[in-house]
């Protein structure tokens, strides 16, 4: 009995239709054709977007983010137009291509002014003021001076020169100064020996008052002073303008000393235990010259003394 029944429900069960469980049809739809896959996709969207709706807003701008350098790699990894790889020859990119772009490039011309109204007023304010001076005549461009003055172009000779370097530059500097010895009149000779004998009138003159003896001008030297020609074997001696601009006064080498070198002293004042070997040669040896002069001297004495004794002698007998 129990197979039977269970049997039959089976049978109602399939037999069983929407009417007897959800009432009558739905009235005013029509059949929707079945599309295969349909129900497949529209659960997969609607899992998509009840995940959408879970995220977190951290979560979606992680998504963005990623979107977004998905983008950006794939536009590197593409291939770049022919605007975007640099210097690009007319056979690397498309036939007329360059007139579609508009492109930056250097112009060697200066650029025109923007006139104005402004530049316009000026303009004709200018043509008119030339017209009432009746100044019609171009601008002149003015003259540049040289800051620098131009380098003399120097030929070069080369030929063998007969002179020497020395006499090439004693040449030269008598030419740059001007001191080119010139044949002297008679009238000229007269005029020297004149001085001459004027500035040793002078010396005569001026020597009682000079508290240092000076000795006499000479005669060639003074002559080199005028002239200034270059000679040889001339004394070591500096002639300078004393009391007079007539007077010319020999003065040597060591009379031209610094008041520190006249009145320095002669060192420090040492005991015989702090000089060294040799200051005590040195001091030993003066000693020893000094001896032997006051010998000499003392020498010399005595032998006046004898002649002058020896011939009082002689007179007496005479």
């Amino acid at each position: 009995m129990g197979l039977d029944d269970e049997e039959e429900e089976g049978n109602k069960m399939e037999n069983a239709r929407y009417e007897e469980f959800f009432g009558g049809k739905r009235t005013g739809q029509g059949k929707k054709p079945k599309v295969f896959g349909r129900s497949n996709d529209s659960d997969m969207d609607y899992g998509n977007n009840n995940q959408k709706n879970t995220l977190s807003t951290h979560e979606k701008e992680l998504e963005k983010l990623c979107s977004e350098i998905k983008v950006m790699e794939k536009e590197n990894l593409d291939p770049k137009t022919w605007t975007m790889q640099g210097e690009v020859t007319a056979a690397k990119r498309p036939n007329i291509s360059a007139l579609e772009v508009d492109l930056d490039f250097e112009h060697n011309v200066r650029p025109a002014p923007v006139i104005t109204e402004e530049v316009t007023a000026s303009l004709e304010e200018l043509i008119q003021k030339r017209i009432l001076e009746g100044r019609f005549d171009d601008v002149q461009k003015p003259l540049t001076l040289p800051s620098k003055s131009p380098r003399e172009k120097i030929e070069l000779d080369e030929n063998k020169s007969e002179k020497g370097l020395a006499e090439l530059y004693e040449d030269e500097y008598v030419q740059k100064t001007g001191l080119v010895s010139t044949v002297m009149s008679f009238k000229d000779e007269q005029k020297k020996e004149a001085s001459m004998l004027f500035k040793k009138l002078c010396l005569k003159l001026d020597a009682p008052s000079h508290f240092h003896i000076t000795p006499k001008p000479v005669l060639f030297f003074s002559i080199v002073i005028e002239d200034m020609s270059m000679q040889a074997n001339v004394p070591a001696l500096a002639m300078e303008e004393i009391n007079s601009l007539w007077n010319i006064l020999a003065v040597s080498d060591a009379a031209m000393l610094a008041p520190e070198e006249l009145f320095a002293g002669k060192g420090d004042v040492k005991e015989e235990t702090e000089l060294t070997k040799a200051e005590r040669k040195r001091r030993r040896a003066n000693k020893k010259r000094k001896f032997k002069a006051e010998a000499t001297k003392r020498m010399a004495r005595k032998a006046q003394q004898n002649s002058a004794s020896n011939n009082a002698a002689g007179n007496e007998e005479l």
